[in-house]
């Protein structure tokens, strides 16, 4: 019994001086260790069971905290567990989602511009046709809503340009082969007594227009105008009027500068006063005095013409410069061959348009580049699907 006596209380001081180890790192003593200390001064078996149990009761808040420190589910102080992004499904990111998404896009802009171009070719092929047909004569009255039926059909005009050099519209700047210059418009004087139509007559390069503004002149104007004065045939095309873009600059008829095409502008410009017809009227220009009718119709007309009276009384026959203008503006058109639009280009003369359809189509091009990124974006995708699957 003396020897159980001995060894339990080596039991109770070696358990006595663990305790004592442990509360020492704090500054207060812990209540566990308290109760193992008291139980050192028992002998009894009792005392010395009670002091065994407080043993390990003593190191198992310790072991508890410091497992759930060494857990892999700690978190930190304060923490939550939460979900990372590396634990979503591969398929959900952001980036899946956007390469998944644009191929279809970029394939639709493709069939889009597909589109677009068998509706370009459609119209250059009606166009073309148009333009093969044998030119068309304005007449005298000239109903103006239907103009937009005779786009692009070419036109054949009888009479002389108008030479005053007042009377002219520089139009641009344009560049024309890499030459910096303007297109000149001037108002045609028809022989049919109809009034007179806006005619663009070409480009001129810049070094061949001296002053700005309202004084700008042609400097080889004198040769431009004796032919131009003369009657004859001017081969021309009733082009599309297009609307400027958001970057054109308004015209500023006031000072002579025009940046796109206006008719109605232009032929208000070159009209004594606002008398200008409107797109939306017809004109009628005729004689009064004239017999139309009767079997003797045009017998006064001939006779004047051969007195030489025809245009001499100002009262019958307003001049040219007091006629208003229609609002009808047409290219004429150069047939020459390059080296003659190069003679014309280095002397001042307004060099025409080619008698061809001038229409972007650049929509082959368009749709081969959205089918191409189509086709790279959708090989990203599967070789993301590929290293997804793979995880």
């Amino acid at each position: 019994m003396a020897s159980l006596n001995n060894m339990t209380q080596r039991l109770v001081g070696i358990s006595s001086r663990a305790a004592a180890a442990a509360s020492s790192s704090s500054s207060s003593t812990s209540p566990w260790a308290r109760l193992a200390v008291g139980a050192s001064s028992g002998n009894s078996n009792a005392s010395a069971s009670r002091s065994l149990a407080l043993v390990p009761a003593a190191s198992s808040p310790r072991r508890a905290y410091h497992g759930d420190l060494s857990s892999s589910e700690y978190q930190g102080q304060g923490s939550r567990k939460s979900d990372s992004p590396s634990s979503r499904p591969w398929y959900a990111s952001p980036t899946t989602l956007v390469l998944a998404f644009i191929p279809i896009f970029t394939a639709g802009l493709g069939f889009w511009q597909l589109q677009r171009l068998k509706w370009k070719v459609s119209l250059i092929e009606e166009l073309e046709d148009k333009l093969r047909k044998d030119p068309i004569s304005l007449p005298k009255n000239v109903n103006l809503d239907a103009l937009p039926a005779f786009e692009f059909r070419l036109v054949q005009l009888d009479g002389h340009f108008d030479t005053s050099p007042e009377r002219i519209i520089y139009l641009g700047p344009r560049v024309k082969d890499g030459i910096l210059g303007y297109q000149i418009v001037q108002p045609f004087h028809r022989s049919n007594g109809g009034a007179p139509v806006l005619v663009n007559r070409g480009f001129v390069a810049e070094s061949q227009i001296a002053g700005k503004g309202k004084d700008r002149r042609l400097k080889n104007e004198k040769d431009i105008f004796a032919s131009a004065a003369k009657d004859g045939k001017v081969l021309a095309i009733l082009p599309r009027i297009y609307p400027p873009n958001a970057f054109t600059p308004p015209n500023e008829p006031e000072k002579n500068s025009w940046f796109h095409a206006d008719p109605e502008q232009m032929a208000q410009f070159f009209s004594p006063s606002s008398a200008a017809p409107s797109a939306s009227q017809s004109v009628h220009v005729e004689d009064d005095d004239d017999d139309h009718f009767t079997p003797s119709a045009g017998v006064a007309a001939s006779v004047r013409s051969m007195l030489g009276l025809s245009g001499s009384s100002d009262a019958s026959s307003p001049t040219e410069s007091s006629q208003p203008v229609l609002p009808i503006l047409l290219e004429e058109i150069f047939e020459g061959h390059a080296g003659e639009a190069s003679h014309r280009v280095s002397n001042g003369i307004p060099l025409g348009r080619a008698p061809t359809i001038e229409l972007r189509n650049q929509h082959a091009v368009y749709a081969a580049t959205w089918f191409s990124l189509s086709a790279a974006t959708a090989g990203m995708f599967a070789i993301l699907v590929r290293r997804g699957r793979g995880r």
